[in-house]
Parts: C-alpha cells; structure tokens; sequence
C-alpha cells in the first residue's frame, strides 16, 4: 500500500501545481479542471487508510479508483484533442495523470493477484 499512498500524494501534487499554474501554463477553459487529479489522489489516499481496518477493501478500492482515472484521462484527452496531438497544456496534465493511474492500476492488480493465490486465513 505504499506505492498506493506514493500515487496518491503524486496525483495531489499534479493536481494542486496545475491549477496554481495555470496561467503560466497558458492554457484554456476552466481552471477548477486541472483538480481531476487531485480528486483522484484523495481517494487513493482514502483507500490507503481503509485498508489499515480491512486490507481488501482498501485494496479493491484502490484498484477500482485508479481503473476510473484511468477511463476518465482517456475520455478527456479524447474532448481536449481527439487523442491526435498531445500539444495543449490541459492534455500534458491529464497524460500524467494517465500515467500515474495505469501505474497504480498494474500494482493494483499485481497485489490483488498475489492475495487471491494466498490460502484464508484460519
């Protein structure tokens, strides 16, 4: 769960440097956009602390968040530049985004692999 809470706090930082910089990004639209991935760092973050009380439920969660940031990144790159340029700021985030997410996903499942191979508990 620690490269979890390390994606988490990843997300935030993207997020929170996005919208602080948008200006000088020079970027267009909303402002409020560019917290998408802290949303989705906060809720990693909240995963990490529901798997100190139950490890599943943390685990599955963190694996369904990052699968929806994955999905929504894909979907507005898609609005912002129909996946052919990557060459507004707006999309660079968002590509971060898609980046740090694919990568909790595949450790995500990588770990829920190993707890289901692990015989219950007695």
């Amino acid at each position: 769960m620690f490269l979890t809470l390390l994606s988490g706090i990843c997300l935030n930082v993207l997020g929170i440097a996005a919208f602080i910089n948008w200006d000088k990004m020079g970027a267009q639209g909303e402002q409020a956009e560019m917290l998408m991935p802290t949303f989705f760092g906060g809720a990693l973050i909240i995963c990490v602390l529901f798997s100190r009380q139950h490890y599943k439920h943390g685990l599955y969660g963190a694996l369904t968040v990052a699968m929806l940031g994955v999905i929504s990144s894909i979907v507005r790159m898609y609005q912002y530049e129909k996946l052919q340029s990557f060459n507004e700021p707006k999309t660079l985030v968002i590509l971060a985004m898609f980046g740090i997410c694919a990568f909790q996903m595949a450790v995500s499942w990588n770990t829920v692999k190993k707890d289901r191979a692990l015989p219950p508990p007695a």
